[in-house]
């Protein structure tokens, strides 16, 4: 799937290099935690395994707080630059919901779950429209998937993010502090997906 300046691509091995590079890098696909570290040694001890858990439904998660929970049906991308000749590796999207019991999606999120949507950037390519193009094509397959809403959250402080929400619809709810992830102020917007 494609956007604008972006393509979205499911986790495999012809741009599993980029994604270590960005690791050994510093950069981190969890804004809530570094996982890079774990996931640097999980790509080393089974690349194949590593892609297939990010591909796969099912299963747990660990949490920043060290515990594990159940995973949410989600939808993991790599954000690639269509835009530039080397089209490079330039961040990660996901999609996570919750679905009852007949398989449907719903819009209710577990608490530890501030949205649902989460993406990240590499640093130096910050700024050139990447993640507002990848969460149009979110955006997209939220509906597809067949929800009536979905709802973003940042840091209060991330004027960046808020642009990037609000360009793609993005209506403000409230501030709030999750006690979970510390206290700092969050921000939470609704992006309607209904004609």
């Amino acid at each position: 799937m494609s956007d604008r300046n972006v393509s979205l691509h499911v986790p495999g091995r012809d741009v599993l290099p980029a994604y270590v590079r960005a690791l050994e890098a510093g950069w981190s696909p969890n804004t809530m935690r570094n996982v890079a570290p774990e996931q640097l040694a999980a790509i080393a001890a089974d690349p194949d395994l590593f892609v297939e858990g990010l591909n796969q439904r099912g299963g747990t998660i660990r949490l920043h707080d060290g515990s594990e929970v159940a995973r949410l049906p989600d939808m993991i991308r790599w954000i690639i630059a269509i835009d530039q000749p080397e089209r490079p590796f330039v961040g990660s999207i996901n999609l996570r919901w919750q679905e009852d019991e007949a398989g449907r999606p719903v819009t209710e999120l577990p608490s530890h779950v501030l949205g649902h949507v989460g993406y990240t950037i590499l640093p130096n390519h910050a700024g050139n429209g990447y993640a507002s193009a990848a969460l149009a094509a979110a955006v997209t397959e939220a509906r597809a998937i067949g929800l009536p809403f979905i709802k973003i959250t940042c840091d209060a402080d991330n004027v960046a993010s808020q642009r990037i929400i609000e360009k793609n619809g993005g209506r403000f709810v409230e501030g709030f502090v999750a006690p979970f992830y510390g206290p700092e102020e969050r921000l939470m917007y609704r992006i309607d997906l209904q004609s």
